[in-house]
């Protein structure tokens, strides 16, 4: 039976080589050229067809294994802008000044770039230079917490709630999220994920992060697992465990109480109106849990003001960012191993980090760009598995921004960065 495997974060894909991007730039001519005709160059080489668009549908396949068939969501647009983006005009301190009840709290630079602030059982903790979200995708962010702050992040951090609910009881939670994001000069999207999550589940989701104890995984996948990288990781993603030291580690013995039943509340950000992705795979750049005491916990990242300048820029087409995500797949030396099918397109925004002089993304410089991304299923021939995975094209460059298929970038990259962590 084949294994079906769901693309994981990034992050994680990072520190385990499991997932890779590229940034080589297709020529755009010679794309315009190959959407236009069926009978170019590339076409004669592998039987290329023409993709054909009609009522917003694309069809048409560029290779014997290489399958396009779904909807293109573009609104209809030819043109958008691109925003330059600056990091919140907020020190730490006044970030404390606004989301802290109490105001006598203790100040505490964790590491020339991390600052927390804890009063009683509050806790604020100010990372704006990204230095504690996604590596190749940093941004601004702070975390609040009350006293379980570090089991609450560790449970509901990277999952979603299954459900909808427009309770009551659940619209009062999204009105506590919000009073707190209102003391902020930030916008937000008012239409929240919200879901309700047991203390039970909750103890389930505390222990998928506790190192090589995930009860998910085969006996002999979990006995093939780095602990100590896997700590790393978690110290890492973290934060509020990150500030009690290198040699922190999250309590196996601890367990939520039926006094810790919450509302998981996940939001978006916006700028300039505009919706901005929290990274590459999880789109929801708020994340907090209220309980029966209030805002257990509050995760904000992306937070970013559009500078003044923008510019507007034409959009490529459809056909030309598959044309932009085929190169990738044609480049590759056993392309006969995969079968692609493309299912949908969508235009959308995302935000785009400015390298640092080492060469490694910079938290505090970015742009909002337009970006198509292509929906895909892959099949591994040889290896019997499939993958969920997105191809994304800047829209007003078609450079290929990140694919599935780019192994060896990855991983010098994912090198680089590993070094970099090492020299902080």
């Amino acid at each position: 039976m084949k294994k079906r495997i769901i693309a994981m974060s990034l992050t994680a894909a990072v520190l385990f080589g499991l997932c890779s991007c590229t940034v080589e730039k297709p020529d755009l001519e010679a794309v315009t050229e190959q959407v236009k005709s069926s009978e170019g160059t590339s076409s004669k080489e592998s039987g290329k067809k023409k993709l054909t668009v009609k009522d917003s549908k694309i069809k048409g396949d560029l290779d014997k294994k290489f399958h396009v068939s779904g909807d293109i969501i573009d609104g209809g647009k030819t043109n958008m802008p691109t925003y330059i983006l600056s990091k919140i005009n907020l020190s730490a301190d006044q970030f404390a000044e606004k989301l802290m009840s109490e105001k006598g709290y203790n100040r505490n630079d964790i590491d020339g770039h991390t600052v927390a602030f804890e009063s009683g059982k509050e806790k604020l903790v100010v990372d704006l230079e990204g230095k504690h979200t996604n590596p190749l995708n940093p941004s601004p962010n702070i975390t609040y917490s009350l006293d379980k702050g570090k089991e609450f992040e560790s449970a509901i951090k990277n999952h979603r709630p299954d459900s909808d609910l427009d309770s009551a009881a659940a619209k009062s939670a999204v009105a506590q999220v919000t009073a707190m994001l209102d003391k902020l000069p930030i916008e937000y999207d008012d239409d929240f994920l919200v879901g309700m999550v047991d203390y039970t589940t909750l103890n389930t989701y505390y222990q998928f992060d506790l190192p090589g104890s995930n009860p998910d995984l085969p006996d002999d996948i979990r006995e093939q697992i780095d602990v100590e990288a896997q700590t790393a990781m978690i110290l890492q993603d973290h934060i509020l465990l990150y500030i009690e030291g290198k040699d922190s580690n999250l309590d196996p013995d601890f367990k939520f109480t039926k006094d810790d039943n919450i509302f998981l509340v996940k939001g978006k950000m916006k700028i300039n109106d505009m919706p901005v992705s929290g990274s590459f795979i999880e789109p929801y750049c708020i994340t907090a849990a209220v309980s029966s005491r209030g805002v257990e916990y509050l995760y904000i990242e992306n937070l970013y003001i559009a500078d003044n300048g923008s510019s507007d820029s034409s959009i490529i087409t459809a056909e030309q960012a598959v044309e932009a995500a085929f190169k990738d797949y044609e480049a590759l030396p056993n392309k006969e191993d995969y079968e692609v099918y493309i299912n949908d397109i969508t235009l959308n925004y995302m935000r785009d980090n400015k390298n640092a002089a080492n060469g490694l993304p910079d938290a505090s410089k970015a742009s909002l760009r337009p970006v198509w991304v292509l929906g895909m299923d892959i099949t591994n021939h040889k290896d019997g598995y499939g993958t969920v995975s997105d191809a994304k094209v800047y829209a007003d460059s078609g450079e290929l921004m990140d694919s599935y298929f780019h192994d060896v970038a990855l991983t010098e990259y994912s090198e680089a960065i590993s070094e970099s962590m090492k020299e902080n």
